[in-house]
């Protein structure tokens, strides 16, 4: 047997040698499975519903054609090209392919930060964990909507300075056609002015002379803006959308994304505890390394830090910004910084080897944690690991309820539904949607007025509602409401949506009966008589549920639970027993959460041994739970 001439043997696979790739390889494999979750956000519906409409009528809205209640309202559709590329997409691959454009547009505004973050010379380790800060802080907007757009195209504005800042490479013929594409894809366009004039005059401040490259192809760029549909109106939307939110309270303390994160209760709410304190941790570190290097430190590095931290903290949603705008300035910063002490601590731990399989297996163990849902389980969240629709959490099957009974009367839904219903519900009936500038101030105040006692029966008396459509566990006052408003009936009930229906209306459509809500969800006939054993079985051990988390998925049921939270309030305690008694048996009483709601549906009964057993669990996860310690404490000497 002879061998194969030198010439044509193959050479061997050679593998990175620094043990820094792997941890950076792991780091955009948690990303990229953090990016893949069911779409969940009806904001998708009229992004969708507007791309088909342009499609169908051969030109751009300039009115609501959605709703009834804002009709003919002046409607200035910035994000069109947005909507025509998402609806052929959705034509093309379905909702699958959408989950996985979206996905890829946040995994290219990532790698673009790492090229930027490269370009300053800092260590790989410190670019790394740079990026996995972002990564962890940012993820919680990780949507199917267009502000990911933004995102890729403004790290691709900032790549194009910052090639030319560090490598002397003239990309600048780039940046008009990324601004025309911008201007018609999200308001977000006018970062771009202000990443071209911090570069511009931060040249200029260090060098004494302006670079009339830049400042042609940045006035260029500007100039491209006004190539969109409604022309300066549309150059000047995010100023007057900003004005709006600024002055209206209504909008900046009711819709999350909105909120000031600065101003969200870390140390209480869980489900944003890590993100929260990521991103704060961030910010000190950049203020620190600013301070300590602030003789080193460029004019255009001071102005985003200052522009970008000052757009985190007036919104949630503007968190990714400022992280991927700043992670090179932190980067640059610590390449500068000159402590011995810390030079020797950097080599001694921080740069070596372990230290990166390290990170490496933590950020392959929390990508285990993504793909079982327990990452999401954790933190209470309604994301699941996936492509595709989220049926769970988007109302498909109530839409098609409507549909299929051909009620097309007037709707009065709740804000999280109008986005699906502008898509799949009867058209030009939607009550409100998501978009906030066409809703209005006065009108999205009337809205909110209607989560008071007696708000729903006003609401709907008003705008003479035949349907009522929202989410159960968005609008427990509309459940309270409805148990008093007789000439209703409930006809469909599922974990996304409740629709009931006006006395006279559609009557041939029969009112809902509870036992078919078992049947539909494999609820179990003798689950009530299980109430005892269920109480009592100790959880699984904590190491079990801890490695369980890395490989099985997780059994946790947000839609059992909200059906009976919703049934709690509809005054259906049957009911509501047996959908917390069954998501207890299939999680096997692993959550304390499903205990704490049983346990207060049993102190509402009167029930207080089984309330007692249910608080009893509570604590012994959450000891600090101020109801469970005052229902166990009043029902401790009672009960036997």
């Amino acid at each position: 047997m002879t061998s194969s001439p030198p010439s044509e043997r193959r050479p061997a696979r050679s593998f990175p040698a620094d043990p820094w790739a792997y941890a950076l390889s792991a780091s955009f494999l948690t990303l990229v499975l953090l990016s893949l979750h069911f779409i969940n956000d009806s904001d998708l519906g009229f992004h969708l519903a507007g791309g088909r409409w342009i499609l169908e009528n051969h030109r751009f809205p300039s009115q609501d054609t959605y709703t009834y209640t804002v009709a003919g309202r002046p409607y200035l559709d910035i994000h069109w090209l947005y909507q025509v590329a998402l609806y052929l997409f959705y034509r093309l691959g379905g909702y699958t392919l959408l989950s996985l454009v979206h996905s890829g547009l946040i995994l290219a505004a990532f790698i673009l930060a790492w090229k930027r973050v490269r370009l300053t010379g800092a260590p790989v380790w410190m670019g790394v964990l740079l990026l996995a800060a972002a990564i962890g802080a940012s993820e919680i907007r990780f949507r199917a909507r267009p502000e990911v757009a933004s995102w890729f195209l403004m790290g691709l504005t900032l790549w194009v300075l910052d090639q030319r800042l560090y490598r002397k490479r003239n990309l600048l013929f780039l940046l008009p056609p990324l601004q025309l594409v911008w201007v018609n894809t999200e308001g977000l366009f006018v970062l771009g002015w202000g990443l071209m004039a911090f570069y511009w005059l931060s040249g200029y401040w260090h060098s004494g002379k302006p670079d009339p490259k830049l400042l042609r192809y940045s006035l260029g760029a500007v100039a491209c803006g006004l190539v969109n549909p409604n022309f300066f109106r549309g150059l000047l939307y995010p100023f007057s959308h900003l004005a709006m939110l600024s002055t209206a309270n209504v909008f900046k303390y009711t819709v999350q994304e909105l909120e000031p994160p600065w101003a969200l209760p870390v140390a209480t709410d869980f489900a944003f505890f890590s993100y929260l304190l990521i991103y704060k941790l961030f910010s000190l570190f950049l203020l620190v390394l600013l301070l300590a290097t602030f003789r080193r430190r460029k004019l255009h590095e001071w102005l985003l830090a200052l522009a970008f931290f000052g757009l985190s903290v007036s919104a949630l949603r503007n968190v990714p910004l400022f992280l991927m705008a700043c992670l090179p300035v932190a980067a640059s910063a610590w390449n500068d910084l000159g402590w011995d002490r810390l030079r020797k601590f950097q080599s001694a731990f921080l740069a070596r080897p372990f230290f990166a399989w390290v990170m490496a297996a933590l950020l392959s163990g929390a990508s285990l944690q993504v793909t079982t849902n327990a990452h999401y389980v954790s933190g209470r969240r309604t994301d699941r690991f996936g492509v595709g629709l989220a049926l769970r959490e988007l109302p498909v099957r109530a839409c098609r309820f409507l549909a299929e009974n051909h009620l097309d009367g007037r709707i009065v839904n709740q804000l999280d539904s109008g986005g699906w219903l502008d898509w799949q519900g009867p058209p030009g009936r939607t009550f409100v949607d998501g978009r906030l500038e066409v809703m209005g101030r006065d009108f999205y105040t009337e809205y909110m007025e209607s989560m008071s006692p007696g708000g729903l029966a006003r609401l709907a008396a008003k705008y003479r509602a035949d349907i009522l459509f929202f989410k159960p566990t968005h609008a427990p006052q509309w459940i309270l409401d409805l148990t008093h408003m007789p000439d209703w009936r409930l006809v469909y009930l599922d974990e996304t949506a409740a629709v009931y229906l006006r006395k006279g209306y559609a009557e041939t459509v029969p009112r809902l009966e509870e036992d078919r809500l078992w049947e539909e969800r494999g609820v179990p006939k003798d689950i009530l008589g299980q109430a005892p054993g269920l109480l009592q079985a100790p959880p699984p051990p904590a190491w079990q549920c801890f490695w369980e988390d890395f490989g099985k998925p997780s059994a946790y049921s947000s839609g059992l639970l909200d059906l009976g939270i919703f049934c709690t309030y509809d005054g259906r305690p049957r009911a509501a027993e047996a959908f917390f008694l069954e998501d207890i048996r299939r999680t096997r009483g692993r959550y304390a959460d499903l205990f704490y709601n049983l346990g207060c549906l049993y102190d509402y009964q009167h029930r207080y041994p089984e309330a007692l057993a249910c608080m009893k669990r509570v604590l012994e996860a959450a000891p600090r739970n101020a109801f469970a310690r005052q229902v166990t404490g009043k029902l401790s000497n009672s009960v036997p």
